[in-house]
C-alpha cells in the first residue's frame, strides 16, 4: 500500500510550507523602517522637484535645522532629523536629488517650496508627547487613515509610531501635504494609541485634544518632570489638571514640598480637608492647588474648593499609573 507514505508525505510538504511562510512574515515583520529609509522613499508631488537628497541631523547638529526649538526637541528624545526641501519645478526639471546639503542657519526655506521635518523620538511615547504639546487646543484636524493630524491651509503635522512629522509648503498646498502624510502612514507600522500612554489621566469630563505630556521642567521646576496634563470641565469652570508620576508616596511628599519652597513668596496655604496638600494665588494662571497623592503629585490649575474638585482628585488618585 502507497497510501500512507503519500499521506506522510503530504503532510511533510504542508508543514514545510507552513514554516517557511511563517519564517517570511516574520522576517517582514522584523524589518524595520528607519530614519534613512523614510525620509529617501518620499517624492514630490506634481509641480515640484527634488534637487537636494534628504539633510539628516543628529543631537549635536540639531540646531542648524531647527535653531532655537533643538533642547525641546532633544528634551522629548528626537535623537535624528531628516529635512527635505523641494521647490517648485521649472519649465524643464530633472527630479533626480543631487548629494544633501545642510541649510545654514541663517537661511530661511522659501515659502513657495514644500519642507518636510521628520524625527525619530526614539518611543511612539515621545512622538505623541512632542506632537501633543503643540496641539492640545481646539483646532482643524484631519484622519490620514487612522491618524490624527493637525492641519491648516499650508501644514500638516502628526504623529506615527515613534516618527514626529512636519510637511509645510505654500498656501492652500494642503491636498498635496495630506498625501504626503498619508503615504508616510502608510510606510511606518502604528504605535500603541494615545489612549494607552495616558491611562494616569482620568476620563471622565476630561475635554477632547487636551491631554499632554511633559518629560521635564513643568512650570518651569528642574524636579517637575514626566507630567501628564489635560483639561476638565469641572461645574462651569474648566480646569489643567497635572499629574507626576513618582517612584514612592515619600518621593511625592518630598516633590510637594520642593513645590512649596518653589512658591513659598506666595504665601500658600493649607488645602481645606488635606493636611498634605496646599494651595497658592499666581497672579497669570489663577489659584493653584498641589496635592500628593499615593505616588503621584497632582496639581490642579484653577483650582477652586468643592465637591466636583473633590471628585476629580478622587478620580486621579484610583488611575493606575
Amino acid at each position: 500500500m502507497k497510501t500512507a507514505p503519500l499521506h506522510a508525505l503530504l503532510i511533510a510538504t504542508v508543514l514545510l510550507l507552513a514554516v517557511l511562510c511563517s519564517a517570511a512574515a516574520t522576517k517582514n515583520a522584523q524589518k524595520p523602517v528607519t530614519l534613512e529609509t523614510l525620509a529617501k522613499s518620499l517624492r514630490p508631488p506634481a509641480g515640484f522637484v527634488a534637487k537636494n537628497a534628504p539633510a539628516f541631523f543628529d543631537q549635536e547638529n540639531l540646531y542648524k535645522a531647527i535653531n532655537g526649538m533643538a533642547p525641546e526637541y532633544i528634551s522629548y528624545g528626537c535623537g535624528r532629523m531628516a529635512q527635505i526641501e523641494w521647490p517648485k519645478a521649472p519649465a524643464s526639471a530633472s527630479s533626480a536629488p543631487s548629494e544633501a546639503s545642510e541649510p545654514s542657519e541663517a537661511s530661511e526655506a522659501s515659502h513657495e517650496n514644500i519642507q518636510i521635518e521628520i524625527c525619530d523620538m526614539g518611543a511612539p511615547f515621545n512622538a505623541f508627547g512632542i506632537y501633543s504639546r503643540a496641539h492640545a487646543a481646539p483646532g482643524e484636524y484631519a484622519d490620514l487613515g487612522g491618524e490624527e493630524a493637525a492641519v491648516a491651509e499650508d501644514a500638516v503635522e502628526f504623529a506615527r509610531g515613534r516618527f514626529y512629522v512636519r510637511l509645510m509648503g505654500p498656501l492652500e498646498s494642503r491636498p498635496a501635504l495630506e498625501a504626503l502624510a498619508r503615504a508616510i502612514v502608510k510606510a511606518v507600522p502604528p504605535g500603541p494609541r494615545p489612549d494607552a500612554f495616558l491611562q494616569g489621566l482620568p476620563e471622565a469630563n476630561r475635554l477632547p485634544r487636551t491631554a499632554r505630556w511633559i518629560p521635564a521642567g513643568a512650570f518651569g521646576m528642574e524636579f517637575m518632570n514626566d507630567v501628564m496634563v489635560a483639561a476638565y470641565q469641572v461645574g462651569e469652570k474648566k480646569v489643567d489638571l497635572y499629574i507626576a508620576r513618582l517612584d514612592s508616596p515619600a518621593a511625592a511628599e518630598a516633590m510637594a514640598e520642593k513645590f512649596r519652597a518653589m512658591v513659598k513668596d506666595r504665601s500658600p496655604k493649607p488645602l481645606e480637608g488635606d493636611a498634605s496638600g496646599f494651595t497658592y494665588e499666581d497672579e497669570w494662571i489663577g489659584r493653584v492647588a498641589v496635592v500628593p497623592l499615593d505616588r503621584r503629585v497632582v496639581v490642579v490649575v484653577g483650582y477652586e474648593p468643592g465637591e466636583p474638585i473633590r471628585e476629580l482628585l478622587a478620580a486621579a488618585k484610583a488611575r493606575k499609573r
